[in-house]
């Protein structure tokens, strides 16, 4: 049977927006500082520590139920953050430090 990637990531887009709906943004919106994202003030490298976080627990068997969804929101969000474009290492830690923030926080905390 052949497979139709463009119609499978449509109905998996459409699963992913009603996922984000009704999970993720009441949660990280904070309405007292006029409604600002939690995530948008993230950095892609965060996003993609969390991805692995997930990709691990289900590696070990400990999934919990949207693991997936939470794996394909995190990819989302570190393509937006970085507007479209991953950036390597140096790069990163050359923004952080254009930022007044020490190190880079996916270096910090893997050893």
């Amino acid at each position: 049977m052949p497979v139709d990637r463009v119609e499978n990531w449509r109905k998996f887009s459409e699963h992913m927006e009603e996922y984000i709906r009704e999970h993720t943004i009441e949660k990280y919106t904070m309405e007292k500082i006029d409604g600002l994202d939690l995530m948008s003030i993230s950095k892609p490298i965060i996003c993609i520590w969390n991805i692995l976080r997930y990709a691990v627990r289900i590696w070990n068997n400990r999934m919990k139920e949207q693991d997936i969804e939470k794996i394909a929101h995190y990819a989302e969000l570190a393509w937006t953050l970085s507007g479209g474009k991953m950036l390597r290492t140096e790069e990163i830690e050359e923004q952080c430090g254009q930022r007044g923030i020490k190190g880079n926080f996916f270096l910090d905390v893997v050893p």
